[in-house]
Formats: structure tokens, C-alpha cells, sequence
């Protein structure tokens, strides 16, 4: 079979999936530096509404609206454009694309934004854009190189009649076999006529994006690997010295704060800061003490969660 191959550069892919996998804490790829400075602005309430539903959802392979994305990328994509069709998608997009996924049985978690489609694309177009003037812009431009280089692979193997090869390299999670890819062993992706686009991305190694809701091309983002490596603590973006939260209660209390955008265990939060239990415990038990952070048991585990006053003060000074 012969296959239509295409490349993008797709910003708004990376940003989305490490947004998401901050989230939910599994982007172990991604820089610590970069998850805390990604943290650091998706505060605003509208923000985190927008973005709760789709990280919520058990299991490995979430299916994501194609409506977070409202234009396909055929060719190279610009955050600034699909954020503006974000911003501006008013119509039913949304709604239809739940049916898709869940039927009649639609999540709770979803039915807000299901009843006010334009306001959750509104709220979700902020928040990314939020991310991306943050570090998002930052950690793209930064890997543009490896992004260009990947992109010259892309052309090199099509030229050499390789691009079932290529098809078959891009992730342990994808494969290409009679006119389909494979995602994750079981899940069948039929490509019929349409054109494939591959769209490298900075995210973590798991990563994995496939829109197949377009009836012209089939996109596949994923993981560029070494692509974050650009990432450096010695040019963050923001320098401990100009960071006003951790100018008042000590840097790493600061990125407690920062992480716990969403309960963890102590083992969790632990690793996330890369220090042995007993130091997290000793910098949680500071924070409780002064209201910022509460344990609550939830079956045979103990989480540690952000007080209402503990994100007020993370927002205040971000």
C-alpha cells in the first residue's frame, strides 16, 4: 500500500500532552523545572475547569475531543491559530464529539462543559495560551533544532521508499500493518485514502496523539525523544532569586506547593521534588502547621493536598 506522508510542526500537540501529563503527575520525561514552571501558571479556576475532564478519565489511552484542537493540521500549525479557533469555536463541535466517545452516557465530569461549549473553549484556549507565553513558547523554541532535524528524517526515509519503516519506528506504542496503525497492541486505526501527518512533539516518552475524526488526513503527534534535553535549569525561565513564593517560605516548600495542583502521596511527592521521604514529610509537616496543606486518607493511602489558603498564596504570588 502507498501512504501520503506529510509532516507538521504542530506546537499546540506538545503543549497540550505536557500539560495534561503535569497534571497527572506520570510526565517523567518532562524536566522537573519545566512540570513546576507548567504548574506554576494554569492557575486560574476557569483554567482548571477547562482542563479537569480530560484528566480525569482511568486508563493509559484517554480519548481526548477532537474539539481541543479545532483546526487539523495539515501543514505547519501555529499555537496563536489554534488557540484563536479555540477561542472562537461557538458551535456544537463539542457536543458532537462526546456522543462519539461516550454515547448517551455522558461522564458528569464533562457536562458542564457539554451545556457551554463556547465558555470551555474559551476557558481552555486561556489556560494554553497561558502556558504557552510561560514556558511552553520557551522549551518549543529550545528544541526547534531537534525538531528540524527530525523533520529532514521524515524527508530522507520517504525519498529512500522507507516510510513504512519510518511509520514503525516512531513509538513502542504505534506501529503501521495493512493499511492501519496499531495503538497499544489492541486499538485498530484504519487510514483508507487519507493522508498521513506526522507531528513530532516535546513530551514525555509515553506520549502519544492520534486525530482520526478528519476525513482528509489521519495526524499521529509523538514523543521526539532527547527533544526536552534543551530544557537546562541554568536557563530556566524564572530564576530562584525572582521567585517571590519561594523568596517567602524557602524554595523547596514553594515546589511543594507548585506540585500539589492535585493530591499525591508523600513516596509521589518525594520523587517529584528527587528527595528521600523524610525531607517531603518535614517540609509538609511546616506547610500544615501553617494551613497550607492537609492529609486526607483515601483507602490505604494518605494524600497530601493544597488548602484552599495554599493555592491562594501559589496564586498570589505567580
Amino acid at each position: 500500500m502507498v501512504v501520503e506522508l506529510r509532516s507538521a510542526l504542530v506546537p499546540d500537540l506538545s503543549v497540550l500532552s505536557m500539560t495534561l501529563q503535569t497534571l497527572l503527575g506520570d510526565g517523567k520525561g518532562i524536566p522537573q523545572h519545566l512540570r513546576l514552571r507548567l504548574l506554576s501558571v494554569m492557575h486560574t479556576p476557569a483554567g482548571r475547569a477547562a482542563l479537569r475532564p480530560m484528566v480525569s478519565q482511568p486508563g493509559r489511552r484517554r480519548q481526548i475531543p477532537s474539539a481541543v484542537a479545532p483546526l487539523t493540521p495539515v501543514a505547519n500549525l501555529s499555537m496563536e491559530t489554534q488557540i484563536d479557533a479555540l477561542r472562537s469555536n461557538h458551535n456544537d463541535m463539542l457536543r458532537r464529539d462526546l456522543v462519539d466517545i461516550y454515547g448517551d452516557r455522558l461522564p458528569p465530569v464533562w457536562r458542564a462543559a457539554a451545556e457551554q461549549p463556547a465558555r470551555w473553549s474559551r476557558a481552555l484556549g486561556d489556560v494554553l495560551s497561558d502556558v504557552w507565553e510561560g514556558p511552553g513558547r520557551d522549551a518549543w523554541s529550545r528544541s526547534r533544532t531537534a525538531l528540524d532535524r527530525e523533520l529532514q528524517r521524515h524527508e530522507t526515509m520517504a525519498e529512500r521508499g522507507a516510510a513504512h519503516t519510518l511509520l514503525n519506528t516512531l513509538s513502542p506504542r504505534i506501529g503501521f500493518e495493512r493499511g492501519a496503525f496499531v495503538l497499544d497492541r489492541r486499538v485498530r486505526i484504519p487510514i483508507g485514502n487519507r493522508k498521513i501527518v506526522l507531528a513530532p512533539m516535546i513530551s514525555a516518552p509515553d506520549s502519544m496523539v492520534v486525530e482520526n475524526s478528519d476525513p482528509v488526513a489521519v495526524v499521529v503527534g509523538y514523543p521526539l525523544s532527547g527533544a526536552l534535553a534543551y530544557w537546562s535549569p541554568a536557563g530556566l525561565p524564572l530564576r530562584e532569586s525572582q521567585d517571590a513564593l519561594a523568596t517567602v517560605i524557602g524554595q523547596v516548600r514553594a515546589d511543594v506547593l507548585r506540585l500539589l495542583i492535585m493530591p499525591m502521596t508523600m513516596s509521589t511527592l518525594a520523587a517529584e521534588l528527587n528527595c528521600a521521604p523524610s525531607t517531603a514529610t518535614h517540609h509538609c509537616n511546616t506547610l500544615e502547621s501553617a494551613g497550607l496543606v492537609e492529609r486526607l486518607r483515601q483507602g490505604k493511602s494518605i494524600l497530601v493536598r493544597r488548602t484552599p489558603r495554599g493555592a491562594g498564596l501559589v496564586e498570589l504570588f505567580s
